[in-house]
């Protein structure tokens, strides 16, 4: 594909400007399952997407095929539907803008074929050999993975990032008095050969038998602590809370809430494409904006939101850089990156010393249909340990919690240490709350 090309075709085609998005991404994956390796599956996948504006209105096509005699058709194409537009809104494409680059120091070391194999036989082996509940390991692999993003528009624009990952991936079933559970665990290894295949066998393990004879609980108001998992999920499902976007048109409920106090003052939520410490990082988003470092909650005080272009036209703000696709053939949105609640000073087991006798919540479930987004009220199926005497004494499930994540956000007793990035792009340590209301026998 000749972008210059297209690009001043456009132009000559009465095309205010053009934009032309390009995304490859490759991956290989070894699956092993019972002493020899089950799948190997690599693929590599370009993808192009070209925005286009006339009289003021975007269009734009998702393209498999970018041939360069496909241009006339494309491009006509894109003039008649930025034609067909009515909104009144006028869209625009980004200038180009001076930033400085961030580049992640820590590179993944390639293995070789014969030590992914090796490592793999390893954790099969180790896992069944740890503890004689566990009775499967129904899933292991390894992934290669790279990604790479390049936008040239027809200001000058032209910027380009790319991301890689290599991870392994397991899965095991325990078994006890004809009970059966299960868990997961991927870590992300930058170098296979110094990877702690024991201490990441006892980390999955362990999580998969702690399941194992849970009990439910009384229904009642409990001291309770979200596990950063837990947590992370929680949150995950009310970041668009901060969405310019959602703010602009009334859906979020913080609309009008800027520099007033929304949580307790012990929360403090950064977003920053640019985190070295995250696995991913961005320097311009996916529309060629560069990216920083925002403080959108600041000691419990709502102190801005994110923007991409469009929205930030609507509210007579600069875009923060947050404007991202979900993949390549998709439209730009309003979306975090790299967005974590700052963590505190102690740990999770100083957590459960502190609250004496509680309730620890490591999953949830139900997400979706569980949770009020306009209201901010949940309720979900969750599992997790009671603690006695402030040690973990057993296991918990077929339990519900239930709330108001405003209200909850504002009963915080305290905020662990134990922020955790792996391979996440939004991160929460675990945060003690006083009390919330839990339905159980």
């Amino acid at each position: 594909m000749n972008k210059n090309k297209w690009i001043e075709y456009a132009l000559s085609q009465g095309m205010e400007s053009v934009e032309i998005y390009q995304s490859l991404s490759t991956q290989k994956e070894i699956t092993w399952f019972s002493g020899q390796m089950d799948t190997f599956v690599s693929s590599h996948v370009l993808g192009t997407m070209i925005r286009g504006i006339v009289d003021g209105n975007m269009a734009s096509m998702a393209l498999e095929d970018t041939d360069d005699d496909k241009m006339e058709e494309v491009i006509s194409s894109l003039i008649k539907q930025a034609k067909t537009v009515t909104t009144k809104e006028k869209d625009s494409l980004r200038k180009p803008e001076k930033t400085e680059e961030v580049v992640k120091e820590k590179e993944f070391v390639k293995p070789s074929m014969d030590q992914i194999k090796q490592t793999l036989e390893l954790i099969e082996k180790k896992c069944l050999a740890y503890d004689p509940r566990v009775i499967q390991v129904s899933y292991l692999s390894f992934e290669e993975a790279t990604g790479t993003r390049e936008i040239t528009n027809s200001y000058g624009v032209q910027v380009y990032d790319e991301d890689k990952m290599n991870a392994v991936g397991c899965s095991v079933a325990v078994s006890q008095n004809d009970e059966i559970k299960d868990d997961a665990l991927v870590k992300v290894v930058y170098d296979l050969e110094k990877f702690d295949v024991d201490a990441y066998v006892k980390e999955l393990c362990d999580k998969a038998l702690s399941k194992l004879n849970a009990t439910s609980l009384k229904s009642g108001s409990y001291p309770v602590i979200f596990e950063k998992d837990a947590m992370t999920s929680l949150f995950a499902s009310f970041v668009g809370l901060f969405s310019g976007d959602l703010i602009f048109k009334g859906i979020s409920p913080l609309k009008g809430k800027e520099n007033t106090k929304i949580f307790s003052d012990k929360i403090t939520i950064i977003d920053n494409p640019r985190n070295l410490e995250a696995l991913t990082i961005a320097n311009y988003d996916d529309e060629g904006c560069p990216t920083k470092e925002k403080v959108l909650v600041d000691k419990g005080v709502f102190s801005s939101m994110l923007h991409d272009t469009k929205s930030a036209l609507r509210m007579h703000a600069e875009s923060t850089g947050n404007g991202f696709k979900s993949g390549y053939a998709s439209n730009v949105g309003v979306s975090p990156m790299n967005c974590y609640i700052q963590p505190g000073d102690k740990s999770l087991d100083e957590l459960c010393q502190d609250m004496q006798e509680g309730l620890v919540i490591t999953e949830l479930a139900g997400l979706h249909a569980g949770i009020d987004f306009v209201t901010t009220n949940f309720s979900l199926q969750c599992s997790g340990y009671y603690v006695k005497s402030g040690k973990r004494d057993h296991s918990v499930s077929l339990i519900t919690v239930a709330g108001n994540f405003l209200e909850m956000m504002n009963d915080v007793k305290a905020v662990a240490n134990d922020l955790e990035w792996e391979y996440k792009q939004l991160v929460t340590p675990s945060i003690a709350f006083n009390a919330c209301a839990i339905s159980g026998e």
